[in-house]
C-alpha cells in the first residue's frame, strides 16, 4: 500500500499525527511547503520511532505519492492551498483535521467559514471527486507528540462516503487506546470544530489537556 501523505506535516498537529501513524506501522510521506523542513521533521520521527517508514517531500509531491492524504494545514492557508489542487486530490481519501479557530476576548471560538458550516463541508464542496472524512479534530497536538504517553478518548468521524469512514476508522483503531466513532454525514464536522474550541477553553481554565469520550456506545 502506498504511504499516507501528511500535508502540513511539520506543523504541531500534522507532525503529531505523522508520529503516531508511523509508530502504528504506517508508511508516511511527510509534506511541507519547504522540502528542508519536511526532511528535518522526517528525521525527527525516525529518531523517535525505530524502523519508521517516513519520507520527506513537498506537499505536492507527498500528495502525488499517496492514495490517502491528511490535510493538517493552518486554516488561514487552506483557501490558497485548495486553488488548483482538486485534480491532484481526485479519487483520493482526504482526511480533514483542520479547525478554523480564532481567539477573542480571552477565549477560543470557531472562526466563520464562508459559504459553509465547517471546513469539512468546504473540502467536500471544493473537492467533489475526493472522499472527504473529518477526523482527529479533537486530539491535542501536544499529546500526539508525547509518544511515550498513551492517548485516550474517541475520534469522531464525519463524511458522506461510508467506505471512506471505515478506512479512517481502521487508522484510528491502529493507534492504541483510541476508538473511532462514526457520526455519519459531513455536516457533523461543524460540531467537531466547535468542540475543539470548547476543549481549548477548558484547557486554559483548568490548566489541563482534555479530550472527548462518547458514553453509551
Amino acid at each position: 500500500m502506498r504511504p499516507i501523505a501528511v500535508v502540513g506535516g511539520t506543523g504541531p498537529e500534522g507532525l503529531g499525527l505523522a508520529l503516531r501513524l508511523a509508530a502504528a506501522g504506517e508508511a508516511i510521506a511527510l509534506g511541507s511547503r519547504r522540502a528542508q523542513r519536511a526532511a528535518a521533521a522526517a528525521a525527527a520521527i525516525r529518531g523517535r520511532v525505530p524502523n519508521a517508514r517516513v519520507t520527506a517531500a513537498t506537499n505536492a509531491d507527498a500528495i502525488a505519492a499517496a492514495d490517502r492524504v491528511v490535510l493538517a494545514l493552518p486554516y488561514a492557508g487552506l483557501a490558497r492551498f485548495l486553488d488548483g489542487v482538486a485534480a491532484a486530490l481526485a479519487d483520493k481519501l482526504v482526511i480533514d483535521v483542520v479547525v478554523p479557530l480564532a481567539f477573542r476576548d480571552g477565549a477560543f471560538e470557531v472562526a466563520p467559514v464562508p459559504g459553509a458550516g465547517s471546513v469539512g463541508e468546504i473540502l467536500q464542496s471544493r473537492l467533489p471527486r475526493s472522499r472527504v472524512v473529518s477526523a482527529f479534530k479533537n486530539l491535542s497536538a501536544e499529546k500526539l507528540r508525547a509518544l511515550g504517553t498513551p492517548l485516550e478518548g474517541d475520534v469522531v468521524l464525519c463524511g458522506e462516503d461510508p467506505g471512506a469512514r471505515a478506512e479512517v476508522a481502521a487508522l484510528v483503531s491502529a493507534i492504541p487506546h483510541l476508538r473511532p466513532v462514526d457520526a455519519g454525514g459531513i455536516r457533523n464536522a461543524r460540531f467537531l470544530e466547535a468542540i475543539t474550541a470548547l476543549l481549548l477553553n477548558l484547557n486554559r481554565r483548568h490548566e489541563a489537556v482534555t479530550s472527548i469520550a462518547i458514553l453509551g456506545l
